[in-house]
């Protein structure tokens, strides 16, 4: 096998005197752009590449300047007002969310929270009017302890002197709580007066549990002679007292 020559042809020389078993590899620079690689859209050539659409053939998606990104058919806006807001939906305020109550009100129409100085005389109405059984109570109890200091009926002046008090807490229940939930927010002084409560978010009649927070903070309020609660409706901003302020609640002018 020596003797034969090599079943490949002579191979150029490798730089070292021997030959390389493999031909020199080809010239790529002079390729033929019809060769490199098929053209989207063109048909196909004899060399495997694709070239421009035959004449008439009309704009090819991709090629050219036909119309290759535009959206397809069925995906533009739907017909009609679609994207317009809806009804109720614009940026006006809707039915029901006018204006707070206690806002924009002059001091002499309803709905006004001006009336610091009616409020002031119907606290005065509404006292009296819880303080009577108070008043009746305590003074019976005076008497008998008088007439007796030591005997039965100083006993019985003590026992009524202690459910004075008692009874007193609950005559105020019932004229600033019980009394003004189920008569349209009026104690009997704001009826008198012509004030009411409402509520704070909507002016609706509040509830049972907001008049009786009311009525419960009237022991902050009343503080110093009533000096507290007239200091904070007279500085707060639509002249709400504590007992207000925590039940979500205006006196307003009715």
């Amino acid at each position: 096998m020596s003797g034969q020559n090599p079943p490949y042809g002579p191979g150029p020389s490798d730089g070292q005197g021997g030959s390389s078993p493999f031909g020199a590899p080809g010239d790529y620079s002079a390729q033929s752009s019809t060769t490199a690689g098929p053209v989207a859209g063109g048909p196909a050539t004899a060399t495997g590449g694709y070239g421009p659409p035959p004449a008439g053939a009309g704009p090819v998606p991709g090629y050219g300047g036909g119309p290759a990104y535009g959206p397809p058919p069925g995906y533009g806006p739907p017909p009609g007002p679609a994207y317009g807001p809806g009804p109720g939906y614009g940026y006006g305020p809707g039915p029901g969310y006018g204006p707070a109550p206690g806002y924009g009100v002059a001091p002499d129409q309803p709905g006004s929270v001006d009336v610091v100085g009616t409020r002031v005389g119907q606290y005065i109405i509404d006292a009296l009017i819880t303080a009577v059984p108070l008043i009746v109570l305590m003074v019976l109890a005076t008497i008998l302890e008088a007439v007796d200091y030591s005997g039965v009926l100083a006993v019985i002046g003590a026992i009524l002197s202690f459910f004075a008090w008692i009874i007193a807490l609950g005559a105020g229940f019932v004229v600033y709580a019980w009394w003004p939930s189920t008569h349209g927010g009026q104690t009997p002084g704001m009826k008198f007066l012509g004030l009411k409560i409402v509520r704070e978010e909507d002016g609706g009649e509040p509830t049972l549990g907001q008049h009786a927070l009311r009525w419960l903070l009237l022991i902050v309020d009343c503080l110093a002679a009533g000096l507290v609660g007239l200091i904070i409706m007279v500085t707060s901003q639509r002249r709400q007292r504590l007992g207000d302020m925590a039940a979500h609640t205006l006196v307003v002018r009715a």
